[in-house]
């Protein structure tokens, strides 16, 4: 390709892939994953969690457990199952092709793989997409690197496993993969599409072109990660346009002629040179008109998706949030950034005003390695390639905004605005590591040193571990109860990687890989299913009994959970509606009997935990916002605003009982493990 080419020892990727899936395969068959799901345990009866059988569920993954998985489950459950609008949420005609990747039946769900499994069951369904986020993240990160490399194995495959075990990546359960697997795809699609020789290889660039990119733009329900990674593609794809090519770009025949004489060997033969003239000029317009192809599949395909859900869109859109949240930049600074050298080691036991997942980052070392370019451009008097410099244009192009900002009118036209800075840093953490991927591989390639330069690397490790120091002083004072000694022992690993750099490059993408496995396998649990305790636990069993008898007489009972924003998300899974739970989108219809003219728009005009609480009197009615994604709705059951909602039970815990068994209208029915159901009492 555009890198120097080093040889493989034959590690085919074919064989390296299909183990991986049959691997994949055999986990997902015995429905082993690794999501926190087990969590429900705690929030329906206080159980043991006997599905896990490593490590433990986390309860501060409610995007897994709370939001994501019962979304899932809930196409399952309801009737007729996986459809476009499901009617166990909300409303009542919750859009499922919008709100995230979910298994329906429309053709949009061939381009969203990790939800497949779904259509077998729900634990398979759960397993197929932990392992899908692993192997695929692994295996498209490695293909790149591969690629970018010149086939440097060794160093492709730590760099995919640095990237799979990285802080950021396994305290988010993965939940950024499948962007990053469709971004890593449509890179590597691009790539082959450019430098292929063979007809039935451009054919197969341009589907898989086609396929990963429209799999890419439908991961839209996260504009910050699809934003940031849309750029990734642009500045590396650029990069690798601008790399000379070199003679030995590739071992493919030549288009056509099967395993004849390629086009540099055709250019050997004068007489045929005109010939072979022509034949580039041709080949040159077929890639264009498969890329253009491609391009414009995926331009359909989104058009097709947004017009048949405009109005769930316009939603979205003019949502306070995340519709209206737009960001300027630069409101980050250079510890944010740079945190995850320390606190990956070493994390500290509070996390004051992060969480895990929020003050989980990457090892980087891009300084370094661009210390390093440097010192080699000094020394070999040769620049660095179009690569290593579109690698280095993404990185300076984040840090500009996170650290300054672009203009408004900028950041609205390049579509910044739609990814605030401590979201892009995903792409920092990708950039991070392929550059330095790159950069080892490529040194193997350099000329001889015209200059001598032993000091250079003592003084840049000096500087570095200064830095180091300070950013421990700097963490130890934001974290509570995170001394200075512990900030600088989580630093010395950091630190360390500036000599080892010099010394040793081809060491450091291994030891950030070996640091980021220790530090991380424990951070997800290992479990075996957990969706037969959510069916068959006492309290899901009542409530679907419930149910049953009421749909014996034609009717779909109607609930609502008081005090608790997990519960709510229960129904949804064992196919009973609720009002309340997560609304991925503001579900107005159902507002607009709550706040005909309204007055409260502000707070529930948003994605939002919606959560029901219990006034001191029924006259007592508000619609508050808790949190940013939290909403919380004071009804009494006497107020008719109540009684418009036309809601047929109840659920509760203990902390509500009191001011709940007040209410005449309201008859307790069930009680277990401090979880209360009541119905309610109509008149004849």
């Amino acid at each position: 390709m555009n890198a120097p080419r080093i040889k493989s020892k034959g590690v085919l990727p074919i064989v390296v892939i299909t183990c991986l899936i049959l691997f994949g395969g055999i986990l997902t068959g015995a429905r082993i994953h690794g999501f926190s799901f087990t969590a429900w345990h705690s929030v329906i009866d206080g159980s043991p969690h006997r599905e896990v059988f490593f490590n433990k569920a986390n309860r501060y993954r409610t995007d897994d457990w709370i939001v994501m998985l019962p979304h899932m489950l809930a196409q399952q459950a309801d009737q007729p199952p996986f459809a476009t609008e499901n009617r166990l949420i909300g409303d009542g005609h919750y859009n499922m092709l919008i709100t995230c990747a979910a298994p329906v039946r429309d053709p949009m769900v061939l381009f969203r793989p990790q939800v497949w499994g779904y259509f077998i069951s729900g634990d398979i369904g759960m397993a197929f997409q932990w392992w899908f986020y692993v192997f695929g993240t692994w295996i498209a990160v490695w293909l790149v690197l591969r690629r970018l490399t010149g086939n440097d194995e060794w160093t492709s495959a730590c760099g995919a496993t640095a990237l799979l075990f990285s802080p950021f990546f396994q305290a988010w359960a993965l939940n950024c993969t499948p962007t990053v697997i469709f971004a890593c795809g449509t890179l590597f699609s691009l790539v082959r599409l450019r430098t292929t020789l063979s007809t039935l290889q451009l054919l197969l660039s341009a589907v898989l072109l086609a396929w990963f990119g429209v799999a890419f733009l439908l991961t839209f329900n996260y504009l910050p990660y699809l934003v940031a990674l849309f750029y990734f593609i642009v500045f590396v794809f650029t990069g690798l346009a601008l790399t000379r090519k070199s003679n030995d770009i590739t071992d493919q025949p030549a288009p056509g002629v099967g395993t004849g004489p390629t086009i540099p060997d055709i250019y050997a033969d004068a007489p045929l040179r005109k010939r072979a003239s022509l034949t580039r000029h041709s080949w040159e317009k077929t890639r264009w008109a498969c890329a253009l192809l491609a391009v414009l599949c995926i331009i359909g395909m989104g058009a097709y998706m947004a017009v048949s859900n405009w109005e769930t869109i316009a939603i979205i859109r003019n949502s306070d949030y995340p519709g209206q949240r737009f960001s300027s930049g630069g409101d980050q600074t250079i510890w944010h950034l740079f945190r995850g050298n320390v606190l990956s080691i070493k994390p500290p036991p509070e996390w004051w005003d992060f969480n895990p997942c929020e003050g989980a980052a990457f090892f980087l070392v891009f300084p370094l390695v661009v210390a390093a370019l440097l010192r080699d451009w000094w020394r070999t008097r040769k620049p660095p390639n179009g690569l290593l410099l579109g690698i280095l244009g993404y990185i300076a192009f984040l840090l500009i905004w996170n650290l300054i900002g672009f203009p408004e009118l900028l950041s609205r036209w390049t579509l910044m605005n739609r990814a605030p800075p401590f979201r892009t840093l995903i792409g920092l953490g990708i950039a991070d590591i392929l550059l330095l991927a790159v950069y080892v591989s490529h040194r193997q390639q350099l000329m001889p040193a015209s200059r001598k330069d032993y000091v250079t690397p003592w003084i840049v490790s000096a500087f570095w571990i200064t830095f180091h120091v300070a950013l421990g002083f700097k963490l130890s004072g934001h974290f509570p109860n995170y001394s200075i000694n512990t900030a600088l022992i989580g630093g010395l690993f950091a630190m360390a990687l500036a000599p080892l750099l010099y010394l040793a490059p081809r060491l450091v993408l291994p030891a950030i890989m070996i640091a980021s496995i220790l530090t991380t396998y424990n951070v997800n649990p290992l479990a075996r299913g957990g969706t037969a305790f959510i069916q068959e636990n006492s309290l899901s069993q009542k409530i679907r009994s419930i149910d049953q008898e009421a749909q014996k007489q034609s009717h779909q009972p109607v609930w609502i959970a008081y005090g608790d924003a997990a519960l709510p998300n229960l129904f949804r899974m064992i196919g009973s509606r609720a009002l309340n739970g997560v609304h991925a989108y503001s579900q107005l219809e159902l507002w607009k009997i709550l706040d005909p003219q309204g007055q409260f728009r502000p707070a529930y005009n948003r994605y939002a935990h919606v959560v029901f609480e219990m006034p001191s009197v029924p006259d007592d009615f508000k619609i508050r916002l808790v949190h940013n994604d939290s909403v919380a709705v004071c009804l009494h059951p006497d107020n008719p605003r109540f009684a418009a909602l036309n809601v047929d039970y109840l659920l509760c815990l203990d902390n509500q009982i009191e001011s709940l068994d007040r209410v005449s209208k309201l008859k307790k029915i069930y009680s277990h493990a401090g979880r209360h159901i009541y119905r309610v009492e109509r008149p004849p």
